[in-house]
Parts: structure tokens; sequence; C-alpha cells
């Protein structure tokens, strides 16, 4: 009879692991392709001129989206964004966008993490603006070549490790210039947002604010509070797969206390419908402490 039970564990164990699996091919191949169809939905939109490619990405990488283009802005930045180089022990460079008006005062930080095989100024595009509004916008490039780009190791002191690497490495190039000490708002989509996750719930005092964006993911309302996260902010298109888990999510989070809003992204599977700065506005002031 026990042997019998363990079989049936066994086939248990083997099924759930069979369907994650399956789930995250999905995942990917929907990301992969909303990487081509939302820059394509965006492609009315004017450009900003060509930029040379930078060391590391290859012209076909920077050809794969509209989105390796910096996005224009309403009003011209203090500065251009640009690539950085993480400071040492890391590994790995930073699209970094500076904050929309001069200020004397050092400003916060927003951390954007991109997409499997994705690349940070695409990912980062709907968030430039009210991102930016705010401070700096600093966008990671994962460590791993995936594809045309990169991806998240999903070790949570490895990925940290980065991000705080690309934060440091923008505060020595703009001396006085950036808070990093000032609490961040944290944002990732589809694997990003697995990366956040993790990165938040082992931070100590660092993101006030977390985004997550079309992932499967079940954040831990007691780590978050502990790593003092305040407010959480979990959105997806409505055929998203993500979309129902999340929203399970979020009335969970809320039950336990802490504050959290689920945003539809509209009639939309996994990606960035084309009016996704206008839909993540308002969240993302909320998530930062406004509103």
């Amino acid at each position: 009879m026990w042997h019998a039970f363990g079989a049936h564990l066994a086939l248990q164990r083997g099924f759930r692991v069979t369907r994650a699996c399956a789930m995250a091919a999905v995942c990917t191949t929907f990301g992969l392709a909303a990487m081509i169809v939302a820059p394509l939905a965006r492609s009315q939109t004017p450009q900003a001129p060509p930029r040379a490619t930078s060391p590391g990405l290859s012209a076909s990488a920077v050809a794969a989206t509209e989105g390796e283009q910096p996005t224009q802005r309403a009003s011209a930045p203090l500065e251009s964004p640009a690539w950085i180089e993480a400071e040492a022990p890391a590994s790995g460079k930073a699209f970094v966008y500076p904050p929309r008006d001069p200020s004397e005062a050092a400003r916060p930080v927003t951390v954007m993490l991109h997409g499997m095989c994705g690349h940070p100024q695409s990912a980062c595009a709907p968030f430039v603006d009210v991102s930016t509004t705010r401070g700096w916008l600093v966008c990671p490039r994962g460590e791993d070549p995936c594809g045309g780009g990169t991806r998240w190791r999903l070790r949570g002191p490895d990925d940290a490790q980065l991000v705080e690497a690309s934060v440091r490495a923008t505060a020595r190039e703009h001396t006085g210039q950036v808070d990093a000490s000032a609490s961040r708002v944290l944002v990732g989509f589809s694997l990003g947002g697995i990366a956040a996750v993790q990165i938040a719930q082992g931070s100590s005092g660092v993101y006030e604010g977390l985004v997550v964006v079309a992932s499967q993911v079940h954040p831990d309302a007691g780590l978050l509070e502990k790593a003092g996260v305040k407010r959480v902010v979990l959105a997806a298109g409505d055929l998203d797969m993500t979309s129902a888990p999340l929203q399970e999510d979020a009335r969970r989070l809320a039950a336990q206390g802490l504050p959290t809003r689920f945003v539809s992204l509209g009639h939309f599977g996994h990606g960035y419908p084309s009016d996704m700065e206008a839909r993540m506005r308002e969240p993302m002031e909320w998530v930062a402490g406004g509103g």
C-alpha cells in the first residue's frame, strides 16, 4: 500500500513540474512575440534618430525592436539617456534615463527589470516619462545571454548585486545628483517580475514600491512588509494567462494589510499594449507614494 501511495505522490509531483514548465514555455513564447508585436503597435509614434550600436549588443539585437531607441519625451532632459558599466564585482550594463527637469537636489531612483531575452530600452519605454518626472530611471541588462537579449538568473542575491552595482555606477557618474539612499520603486516585466519580487523580498529598506507586470508570481506580504515595501501594483492584459493569478495575488496582499492594486492593461495578451504609458502613469505615481 505504501509503495502505491508513494508512486501516486511521485506522479502528482511530476504533473506539477510538467505544468510549471509548460506555463514557463508558453509565457516565454508570448513574451518573445510581444517584443515584436508591441513595438509594431507603437510604430506610428515618432522615434528618436538611430543610435550607434553599443559595445556588447550586436546590430541584429539592436534592430530586433523599435524599443531599442531611447523614448522621446515631452521636454528635454538634463542629459541624454546612456549606457553605464555596473560597478565591480558585478559585470554588466544598465541603460540610464536622467531626470526630465534640472534640479539642484539629488533625486531618487526607479529600477526596471526587462523580460526574458529582452532589452532595457524596450522594457523601460512606457515608464520613462513618469519615472524621470520623479528622478532617475535605471534599466539594468540581465547578465546571461538569451536570444538577441539577456535574461535574469532568478537567484535573488546575484540579480540584486547587479541592480545595486548599476545604481552605484549611476551615482558615481552623476555625483551629487542621485539619491541612492532614498526609497526606490522596483518594476519588473514577465521574467523580470519574478526577479523583482525576489529582490524586493530579500532587501531591507531599499524599495518602497513594487510593480510587477505580466508575471507568474505570488508575493509574500510578510516578507515585503519586513523589507520595507509599502505599496504594490500588479498588472496584466486581460488575455494574459497571468491576469487571473495576479488579481488573486492583489486581493490576498490587500487582505493581509499591504496596500496593493491590480491594473488591467485592457484587451491584450502578454506584453505592452499601445497605451501602456497612459495606463501605468497614475499607478506608478501611487506606488511611489503620490496620489
